[in-house]
């Protein structure tokens, strides 16, 4: 839903060019493309803290088979976030891989190919052999630091309803995006909907960053 914030430790910053410039950077990286990683960010990071090898990670994520978009893992559904050391193979070289190019808070859809994931021996009765997968990451803490506070949460919020009136423009607007939404969501008032429930879902996962 390509939600534009761009947090920074205690700050929410307004969305530079650089920010731009680098998610069009990422999202086109012609290495990742040729060993099959695609990235598209949900949520921009602070876009100056990233991992290194060995730093611990605190990320929430969800996956789901890219054939038949079946969920098999959610961190979220637990409740509980995962941690794991980067770069160090304690989890998929896929993961490994796309989190080292993560800054803190971001949120993205990465599409991982088999052999960066479970490969032909697949991962017990969920995940079968030969496998390409989706995962929906989002880097909570690096480290343990961590983003946010009161007056940072009114100004996400009030950028996620700029988000959505923006949106709605161009529903309005463009009609290559609406015919594209209207077959999705069947109607105006049902992608309305749908942007109105992606705020609410991203403001209480903001709330972990308190």
């Amino acid at each position: 839903n390509d939600l534009t914030c761009a947090m920074l430790h205690g700050v929410v910053a307004k969305m530079t060019k650089y920010e731009r410039e680098a998610t069009m950077d990422e999202n086109n990286n012609q290495d990742w493309h040729k060993i099959g990683i695609h990235k598209k960010i949900i949520n921009f990071g602070d876009g100056k803290h990233y991992p290194s090898k060995g730093d611990l990670l605190t990320v929430h994520y969800t996956g789901t088979l890219k054939e038949g978009n079946k969920e098999f893992d959610s961190s979220r559904t637990r409740g509980q976030p995962f941690k794991f050391k980067v770069g160090l193979g304690d989890v998929i070289k896929g993961w490994d891989e796309a989190a080292l190019h993560m800054s803190l808070g971001e949120r993205a859809i990465i599409n991982l190919p088999s052999g960066l994931a479970y490969g032909s021996k697949g991962a017990g009765p969920d995940i079968p052999p030969n496998s390409d997968l989706v995962f929906d990451i989002q880097i909570l803490k690096i480290n343990g630091s961590k983003l946010l506070n009161d007056n940072d949460m009114k100004d996400f919020e009030q950028r996620l309803l700029s988000w959505k009136d923006t949106k709605l423009s161009k529903f309005d607007k463009n009609e290559k995006f609406q015919t594209k939404r209207m077959k999705k969501h069947g109607s105006r008032e049902g992608y309305a909907e749908y942007l109105a429930k992606e705020v609410k879902t991203s403001l209480q996962e903001a709330f972990q960053y308190l």
